[in-house]
């Protein structure tokens, strides 16, 4: 390999290359030489070859010599061949790193054809054709020096194959003669190497010169062309002055501000000749302190032109740090009282709605909010939230959710009357003020739950974005005000929040007006969150297990399943629980906790006993940037097989990047865990994804296996993803089997696993490894039982 440029040579390169890009760059050049020098030295070695067989035809046979210089013409052929086609390559593959083993290669074929004539031509009979013959090599080395030592080996490699076979002939002969010519052989070899290698590092300091000087002189041109540009197309009027005030540059923008021409701004003194003072006060200023400062209405001396505008003025130094002109740019105000404009419409209006954005909302409620108490009447807010919004701007792009939230816009805009507002909060976040309502609460409450419905109505029509018709519904949630005297802007917009929240709950695309007693429940979730928070520490939470079985009714692999006892409120379902904990981020907490518990079971139980375990995982946890690292730690912590561990994930992993969610899954898999879908079936675009994602199992949900025998429809539903899975060789598990019925169902559509209360229901830790001893007790005596 070629070697690194010395220090020197670096030093040349400076600061203005990488260093990775100076080796390329130095090694280019050093391969480029190579080939360039290559046609002289190979033309004299034929030439000297010419006049060695010529020398020693008299004393060896012809077809020896013949033989010899066709082999070495071909040689000097093939070396001369490979530089023409290297030449005739694009600059981007003679940089590549073969070509200088591939000419290595060719001088040390050549050096090996020179270094046999040293030993078919050897002769101490006749020491004038031996001095010609030692004469030739040690020219022919001397020579390959001088041309090969742009890389400091290739040299070596020519040279030491040429001349090593004489010198091993001289020393063999032994006598004076031989040895006072060795002895010349080798100080002539070692100053051979002595002088390539200082050779090569000369070539290569100028190689390093010459790029660096390169490199220099066009970052020089680059700077300043950078320089002239900046100058010359800068948004703000730049002028450039000397130490006496006297305009000595200055661009086009410029002259636009001061509508004047260069002929008359050139020389122009800032000193003497400006009519506005403060001018001549701010550039005395900046010539005397540094820095000057000028705002108002300028007229142009020049032009009469009338501008307002104002000006930073800096002062110039030189190395001492004497002040010896200054700069000044020059703002038009004009352009500044239009940004104004635009900044107070972005400050207040949504840009990508154009509707009133959340500031404008909360100073226009407040005001609302102080007139309704004054005239006794009532006001209306409703809170609007789209459903799966995020689906949409995932699975079809950001420019579709975009046009959609412009087309929803318009529609508010329609369905408003005048004085009513319609505002965006934040990403598909909308509340319509209906500021002013008769004082009648019972029958406003009427009134605004059929102005919320008929807003959904409006609203939930299909909307057609590029070229695709989309149904999208809101949910709302609505609110009069003000409900007590002490309401405030910040208690309406809860209060809203507080009913959309119950509308989703309720489902999608629902309307829900608010009710005290939907405070009382925000704040039950908020202290179970408390309460949740300290059950991990305080051993509330604990895991049960549910077995899962195959056709002939063996357990093949268990389901942990996190279960809540409070203290005060008992049994919490793990459908409240787990929601709350997702919504507070202690679900990683937890999941982390459970994953835990179970490798330690699993190390405590052989895999004869429990072939696998599964736990859940939830989107918001398998998401976490660091969560097949932490999957990792715990496999490695307890020492078990990971093919032992299942990870179940529900489809709206897919909601939140399909790509990231692919390769993550695939990180899993390479540790060797097993993938598992939970609750087919009930998420969205299952059957486009389910082919990219690297799945060991499906677990249909138990949804459409309870109506089985009584709705048609999921049945047709069970079959289709039956036949799915075996098409693309993924298992499945039904969840949720209670009857005999369901299981025959299952069996004769080719189903194979199965779990639910028919077989068992969740037990505790005792009774699953209770009923994994006799189940291996059964298996060891032949038997087989659940």
């Amino acid at each position: 390999m070629p070697s690194p440029p010395p220090a020197e040579s670096r030093e040349l390169f400076g600061a203005s290359l990488p260093v990775s890009t100076q080796c390329r760059q130095l090694v280019h050049e050093q391969v480029r030489l190579l080939y360039e020098r290559l046609w002289q030295p190979v033309l004299a070695s034929v030439l000297g070859a010419c006049l060695l067989v010529a020398a020693m035809w008299p004393l060896l046979p012809a077809t020896l010599l013949i033989g010899w210089l066709v082999v070495l013409v071909f040689v000097s052929s093939g070396r001369l061949g490979l530089a023409w086609y290297y030449h005739r390559q694009p600059a981007s593959r003679r940089h590549q790193r073969c070509w200088l083993r591939r000419f290595a290669w060719g001088a040390g074929i050549a050096g090996a054809v020179w270094g046999a004539a040293g030993l078919l031509m050897f002769t101490m009979e006749h020491q004038g054709q031996l001095a010609a013959l030692t004469i030739v090599l040690t020219g022919v080395a001397a020579g390959g020096m001088t041309t090969l030592s742009s890389v400091w080996w290739v040299a070596p490699v020519f040279i030491l194959p040429a001349l090593l076979p004489l010198l091993g002939q001289l020393l063999f002969q032994g006598s004076p003669f031989s040895w006072l010519l060795s002895a010349m052989v080798v100080l002539f070899l070692g100053l051979l190497l002595t002088v390539s290698r200082r050779l090569h590092h000369i070539i290569s300091d100028n190689i390093a010169l010459r790029l660096a000087v390169t490199s220099r002189e066009s970052q020089l041109r680059e700077s300043e062309s950078r320089y002239r540009a900046i100058f010359r197309h800068t948004p703000l009027g730049v002028m450039h002055f000397d130490g006496e005030g006297r305009v000595v540059d200055f661009n086009e923008k410029c002259l636009e501000i001061l509508g004047t021409t260069w002929e008359r701004l050139q020389g122009f003194n800032l000193l003497e000749q400006a009519e506005d003072k403060r001018v001549s006060g701010a550039v005395r200023q900046a010539l005397v302190s540094g820095t000057g400062y000028y705002e108002g209405t300028y007229r142009a001396i020049l032009s009469g032109k009338q501008t307002p505008l104002r000006a930073f003025y800096n002062a110039l130094r030189n190395e001492a740090g004497e002040i010896v002109g200054g700069v000044a740019l020059i703002e038009d105000f004009t352009e500044r009282k239009r940004a104004e404009e635009t900044i107070h419409r972005q400050a207040y209006f949504d840009p990508l709605t154009e509707l009133p954005n959340r500031r404008l909302l909360i100073e226009t409620l407040a005001s609302t909010i102080r007139d309704r108490r004054d005239d006794g009447r009532l006001g209306l807010v409703m809170f609007l939230d789209l459903d799966r919004f995020k689906m949409i701007n995932d699975s079809l792009g950001h420019s579709v959710g975009d046009e959609l939230l412009r087309q929803l816009s318009k529609r508010l805009l329609v369905c408003m009357r005048d004085g009513d507002m319609a505002a965006r909060l934040s990403g598909d976040e909308f509340v319509v003020l209906v500021p002013a309502l008769s004082g009648d609460r019972e029958a406003e409450l009427v009134r605004a739950e059929q102005m919320a419905r008929e807003l959904l109505s409006s609203l939930r029509k299909v909307y057609d974005l590029a070229g695709q018709r989309i149904s999208v519904t809101p949910s709302i949630g609505y609110t009069l005000f003000p409900l007590a005297a002490d309401d405030d802007v910040g208690d309406v917009l809860r209060h809203a929040d507080t009913a959309m929240y119950q509308a989703k709950v309720k489902g999608r695309a629902q309307v829900c007006g608010y009710e005290p007693s939907m405070q009382t429940q925000i704040t039950w979730r908020l202290e179970m969150e408390q309460a949740l928070r300290s059950a991990l520490t305080e051993d509330q939470l604990f895991a049960q297990y549910q077995p899962q079985l195959d056709q002939d009714g063996r357990i093949f692999g268990v389901e942990a399943l996190m279960r809540w006892q409070h203290p005060v409120h008992g049994w919490i379902s793990p459908e409240v629980f787990i929601a709350i904990a997702e919504e507070s981020d202690l679900i990683v907490e937890l999941e982390t906790w459970m994953l835990d518990s179970c490798c330690e079971l699993l190390t405590r139980l052989p895999a004869e006993m429990l072939p696998r375990l599964s736990v859940n995982i939830s989107v918001r946890h398998f998401t976490q940037p660091g969560f097949v690292e932490g999957v990792t730690w715990v496999l490695g912590t307890h020492g078990i097989d990971p093919s032992r561990l299942t990870i179940e994930l529900t489809e709206s992993i897919m909601i939140d990047g399909l790509g990231e969610a692919v390769d993550r899954m695939h990180q899993l898999k390479r540790l060797g865990v097993n993938l598992a879908l939970d609750d087919f079936g009930t998420g969205f675009s299952s059957l486009t994804y389910l082919k990219c994602l690297p799945l060991d199992e499906l677990k249909i949900d138990r949804s459409f296996v309870s109506d089985l025998d009584s709705d048609s429809n999921d049945a047709a539903i069970v079959e289709t993803i039956l036949a799915m899975a075996q098409h693309l060789g993924i298992e499945v598990v039904a969840e949720g089997v209670e009857n005999e019925a369901q299981l025959d169902f299952l069996l004769a559509r080719g189903c194979r696993r199965f779990q639910g209360y028919h077989f068992h229901r969740p037990m505790a830790i005792e009774l699953l490894e209770q009923l994994l001893s006799r189940c291996q007790e059964s298996a060891g005596s032949g038997q087989i039982t659940d």
